[in-house]
């Protein structure tokens, strides 16, 4: 019996041609233009792929704060959403993450998502180097209308 992630990431990997393999951690790492790494893996069900990234180190002050601020309102965005964002503190970094089912992907789409993500990264960390708090001003969701005029 074959296991349906190392099916998926051999997939993956004929879709991106190249070789690819799930290491001892049973996850695979993808580079991106030697500035990023995008872990894949499963979650503990084995049943969702999950998709991760450190974007950045945020060195602390009013910097950090108007990213997290940014990265919250990006979090509170409808979906379908390329990526969810975190913040790790042991190294003061920006996180991503997005998970998917696992019984929904080939490598095919795989490929496309984890290539959505990368460039969300992407754009996520160009704009964090330049001095930005996000890739462009996320507007603030609107508050709910209240259907019963309550104050």
């Amino acid at each position: 019996m074959t296991d349906p992630f190392d099916e998926l990431i051999h997939s993956l990997g004929e879709s991106l041609g190249i070789s690819l393999h799930v290491d001892k951690n049973r996850a695979c790492v993808l580079k991106a233009h030697d500035t990023l790494s995008i872990q894949i893996q499963t979650d503990s069900t084995q049943e969702k792929i999950l998709l991760g990234c450190f974007v950045m180190e945020l060195p602390p002050g009013r910097f950090r704060e108007n990213v997290l601020a940014e990265a919250l309102k990006a979090n509170h965005l409808p979906d379908p959403r390329t990526a969810i964002f975190g913040y790790l503190s042991a190294g003061n970094r920006l996180t991503m993450h997005q998970r998917y089912p696992l019984s929904l992907l080939d490598g095919k789409k795989l490929a496309v998502l984890a290539a959505n993500f990368m460039e969300y990264a992407e754009m996520w960390q160009t704009a964090l180097q330049n001095g930005q708090p996000s890739p462009a001003p996320i507007a603030a969701t609107t508050k709910p209308t209240n259907p019963f005029g309550l104050r």
